[in-house]
């Protein structure tokens, strides 16, 4: 089940000349790490339909971090439970936003870009959509 809007649009032009529009403005960031030494420079690259590249029933946002890929995956089962409690739908832009500050703090709390993917719950959606001023 797709549960957001149109998904798989880069934020980056694929190709030399490419006339690409940049769907999703996730500014990058840098955040200092517990595990790694220096800061850790991130960077969004996309936003796209987890069913369609890992078969996961997730919206993954895929980040650059210290030059390593990381996903931040988000349950579209809590995204559907926030829709039917809160009665709002979240919106790519929102899901890139929320996935930005969910990689900052685990950064910051030490996770290791290393490990590639991170998972967002419904509790963890819910609070990070509230801190965010979305809910």
């Amino acid at each position: 089940m797709i549960c957001c809007g149109a998904v798989g649009r880069s934020a980056v032009p694929t190709s030399p000349g490419a006339n690409l529009a940049v769907s999703y403005v996730v500014t990058p960031f840098e955040v200092s790490s517990k595990v790694l030494p220096g800061p850790v420079k991130c960077r969004f690259v996309h936003l796209l339909a987890g069913i369609a590249t890992r078969h996961s029933d997730t919206i993954d946002c895929t980040f650059l971090a210290g030059g390593q890929k990381v996903i931040v995956a988000i349950s579209c089962a809590a995204i559907s439970t926030l829709r039917e409690r809160q009665g709002r739908q979240l919106s790519d832009q929102e899901l890139a936003d929320i996935a930005a500050r969910f990689l900052r703090r685990n950064l910051e709390q030490g996770y290791d870009p290393a490990q590639a993917e991170l998972s967002v719950g419904e509790e963890e959606l819910r609070a990070l959509a509230r801190e965010l001023g979305i809910l």
